[in-house]
């Protein structure tokens, strides 16, 4: 009668990859290390990415789900692997944040390298390379382009690919923004105020309405319709306004106005429901 499989001894990622580098601090290892965890566990591209095996081949504790406020997921201790998820989010959002977790394994096994030699990837920027990494372990580029390339790049898109690889479908749709030849851009609006709006509020006097405006965007490589001004507002008569007003999906080719500059694009435009804020999630494709 075979045994069962006996749990192996917990081996720090980030330690195991760093092992075989000179240059333990260089933020640029992610991608490298993100490879380094699919083959070592003997996963392929093929989705979904199963994070279990990464957790079993070095005996890493299953993460925890634990009641966070204003945190996703927590590390709490390297050299044990032990990490905290978020228990009310989403399974497609604790799937990234397991991610995340895991890159922030390789960013704490070089902190324990350096000893503080050098001050190392820290605060936003580190934040930045540890999503990249989570997007790219859960999605992998080697099988998710080609299905870009073959799909094209729409909302509808990213709602299929978001279902196979099980993820989120605005990280899918920022994961497709950067794998497309395209000129593309997705932004997100929501109503708000500008600068202006808010530079020596008057306690007497009320401020004028909020305007459905660009609270983020990420461009293609390609995107050629220039820079998207952050809060920029958008006109009352886009397809973008009318699927805030109307909290229905649109498709169309606009004129949008940019503040310095105004491109025309083919628009598709959906409703969406961030926290406690309604929304416009739309892409750009510019016609060049």
């Amino acid at each position: 009668m075979s045994q069962p499989d006996l749990p192996r001894p917990y081996r720090h990622p980030g330690h195991a990859f760093l092992s075989g580098y000179d240059c333990p601090e260089a933020a640029d290892l992610v991608m490298p290390y993100v490879s380094f965890l699919r083959s070592e566990a003997g996963l392929s591209d093929d989705p979904p990415i199963d994070l279990a095996a990464i957790y079993r081949h070095f005996g890493m504790p299953e993460p925890r789900r634990a009641p966070l406020v204003d945190q996703q997921g927590i590390l709490v201790d390297g050299n044990a692997g032990l990490i905290l998820i978020k228990e009310d989010d989403p399974v497609v959002r604790q799937r990234f944040t397991e991610g995340h977790e895991l890159m922030e394994l390789l960013f704490d096994a070089q902190e324990q390298v350096l000893d503080g030699q050098q001050p190392g990837c820290r605060g936003v920027e580190k934040e930045r390379w540890c999503d990249r990494g989570a997007a790219e372990l859960l999605m992998p580029g080697s099988s998710f382009a080609p299905r870009v390339r073959e799909l094209g790049m729409s909302l509808q898109t990213g709602q299929t690919l978001a279902n196979l690889y099980t993820t989120s479908l605005i990280a899918t749709l920022l994961h497709m923004i950067q794998h497309t030849s395209g000129s593309h851009a997705l932004v997100m609006w929501r109503k708000a105020h500008s600068r202006r709006d808010l530079a020596g509020i008057d306690a007497n006097k009320p401020l004028p309405p909020k305007k459905l405006r660009v609270w983020w965007r990420s461009c293609s490589p390609s995107w050629t319709g220039g820079f998207i001004p952050k809060n920029k507002s958008i006109a009352q008569r886009s397809l973008i306004a009318k699927t805030y007003k109307i909290r229905q999906s649109h498709t169309g080719s606009e004129q949008i106005n940019l503040g310095y500059h105004s491109i025309h694009c083919d628009t598709e435009t959906m409703p969406i429901q961030i926290g406690d804020q309604f929304c416009v999630l739309s892409i750009l494709n510019h016609n060049v």
